[in-house]
């Protein structure tokens, strides 16, 4: 793996940031995924999955569309992968 690759992936993409997203406002206890439940934290994935069940809770966290939430840190990405690549 490359450089750039290398440190662009320690940086948090949407799944990570909803994972986050979904332990600050508790959905690990309700969570239907069992490992969840038992770590009392999210396990993650695509979505995570929690987050296509009950997408309304977590609109009412966030309060803000998660399509500009992915925008910025595609810009993020793109721009810190521009500045890697120059040094």
């Amino acid at each position: 793996m490359s450089r750039v690759r290398t440190i662009l992936s320690r940086m948090p993409d949407a799944d990570d940031v909803l994972r986050r997203l979904a332990d600050l406002i508790r959905v690990p206890s309700t969570c239907r995924r069992r490992r969840c439940r038992e770590q009392g934290c999210c396990q993650g994935g695509y979505g995570p999955p929690c987050y296509f069940e009950d997408r309304k809770r977590f609109a009412d966290a966030v309060l803000e569309d998660m399509h500009g939430h992915r925008e910025f840190w595609i810009a993020q990405r793109t721009s810190f992968e521009a500045v890697l690549r120059r040094q």
